[in-house]
């Protein structure tokens, strides 16, 4: 990654990863929210801006593999992708039955098929 040396961009970089680290707290706590993506996030937000949240961030004791494995080889565990997938559904399906509107349930369809896909495509671990 290439070196921020302003101040200012190193400080929105590291109000970013501390937001996505946030929300990915919320999203260990609501189903509907995904946690681990959001903790990628904030590790490559945090990259330049604060070696301490990375290296809290990669040391995590239940996170920390799985970020690992995805910056470093493109890779998720088969236990994280069945977790993914399923809580990927479930919400999916979920919002689908308590939205009435088709073009929405057409959109949420669609994006449920293209993130498994990604996820599928994945190497596993």
């Amino acid at each position: 990654m290439k070196a921020v040396s302003t101040p200012f961009v190193r400080g929105l970089l590291k109000i970013g990863a501390c937001i996505c680290i946030g929300l990915g707290l919320i999203g260990a706590l609501l189903p509907i929210l995904p946690t681990t993506p959001f903790l990628i996030l904030a590790t490559v937000l945090s990259y330049n801006s604060s070696p301490k949240i990375r290296r809290w961030l990669l040391n995590h004791p239940v996170f920390g593999d799985t970020i690992q494995n995805y910056l470093e080889n493109r890779s998720i565990s088969i236990t994280a992708l069945r977790s993914a997938l399923i809580t990927l559904w479930i919400c999916i399906l979920v919002s689908i039955c308590l939205v009435s509107n088709v073009w929405v349930s057409t959109m949420l369809l669609a994006i449920g098929v293209m993130v498994s896909l990604y996820l599928l495509s994945l190497q596993r671990t």
